[in-house]
């Protein structure tokens, strides 16, 4: 695999250092306690490694709120902050970047929400107006979907940057699979709990199809539990989901929401995975199936997966047919080559977005593309 950008080292030419990039990320409130933000942390740490190899100096930090960005920063000393999603107000961003110390700062703000989400998230919008109201040449906010770069730039009339996932990953080597409970069918349909994932219509298109071909269906979630795990209280999807599988002889298996090495390790059980969302930035639930040589079916919001594994995310029959099709093929090496010839494309684009950009930064013309 050709690797962007190696060999290319990024200096801080005053420091003569190399570039250094922070990440900041906000830890997450459930139950009570604060939690990572796996998703974003892996997203982010996937970006870091590809900095990395093309000579930057990255460091990635999960804080409780905006009043600890200053306390990172002050120790990192980094030339470009990236904060990953939008939490950070406009007020503490002003305040951020008028401190003296910081005026050199790049500071680029990366939305990763597409529009679905975007518009049930309340302040989501404001936090971006609040953002270009400050007008200051030294801060971008930079989707990671191409196609909500194009919405909001012609809605708002201002030039946003794309700047997408990375994924680091090993390239195809067969999987042999063990089927040790032959009657047995493993469906992960993993991430956030949430109603525009579209979890309880997947487990419902699931359980028809573990009907049709003889099998004991268990569909596995992950759900992030507190101090006293009543997680289930408060997340309504969690909630349906366990009262769909109570009369029923298929199992509903939730998992703790798990590390990445031990996510990983979770996705080789499976026998295949769903991820029929409404609506995706990027998804990094598929490309980590891709990664382990489980086929996966997708909607279309995933739109970087070929179209043989896309389906519908509200035609029950035509998703029941394509569950069967992919359980009945999931050893299919045309289906996994298909698999990795996207996540390669997706990733060699995303890669050269990087680099150009990076590069840009180095040798500035115009970063402030408001």
């Amino acid at each position: 695999m050709p690797n962007f950008g190696m060999g290319i080292v990024f200096m801080n030419e005053k420091k003569a250092k190399p570039m250094k990039i922070l990440f900041i990320l906000k830890s997450r409130f459930y139950n009570n306690m604060h939690v990572k933000s796996y998703g974003l942390v892996n997203s982010a740490s996937h970006v870091a490694r590809y900095l990395e190899t093309i000579g930057c100096e990255t460091k990635i930090v999960t804080v409780i709120d905006g009043n600890f960005i200053d306390k990172e920063i002050f120790e990192f000393k980094p030339d470009v902050v990236i904060i990953e999603a939008l939490w950070v107000t406009g007020a503490k961003m002003k305040e951020l970047m008028e401190i003296k110390r910081y005026k050199k700062i790049k500071w680029i703000v990366r939305v990763h929400s597409d529009i679905g989400y975007l518009s049930a998230e309340t302040y989501a919008l404001k936090y971006i107006n609040d953002y270009i109201a400050l007008d200051n040449p030294n801060l971008m906010i930079a989707p990671n979907n191409k196609d909500l770069v194009e919405y909001l730039s012609n809605a708002l009339h201002i030039n946003f940057e794309y700047l997408p996932n990375i994924i680091q990953y090993k390239q195809h080597q067969h999987h042999h699979r063990v089927d040790n409970q032959p009657n047995v069918m493993n469906v992960g349909c993993f991430g956030a709990l949430r109603i525009l994932k579209n979890q309880v219509f997947q487990a419902l298109c699931a359980i028809k199809a573990a009907d049709n071909l003889g099998k004991t269906l268990y569909f596995h979630v992950t759900v992030v539990r507190g101090k006293e795990d009543n997680s289930k209280k408060i997340n309504p999807v969690l909630e349906n989901l366990e009262e769909l599988f109570v009369r029923s002889k298929h199992h509903l298996i939730i998992h703790d929401w798990k590390e990445n090495d031990e996510f990983q390790h979770l996705i080789k059980k499976m026998d295949i995975g769903l991820q029929l969302s409404y609506t995706e930035s990027f998804n990094i639930v598929t490309a980590d199936f891709i990664s382990n040589n489980i086929p996966i079916l997708v909607s279309d919001a995933i739109n970087w997966m070929p179209n043989m594994l896309r389906t519908s995310t509200t035609d029950y029959d035509k998703v029941v047919k394509d569950i069967i099709y992919l359980y009945n093929h999931r050893d299919s090496e045309r289906l996994i080559r298909k698999m990795h010839e996207s996540l390669y494309e997706h990733n060699m684009h995303a890669k050269r977005v990087w680099l150009d950009f990076i590069r840009e930064i180095h040798n500035p013309r115009d970063f402030h593309r408001h």
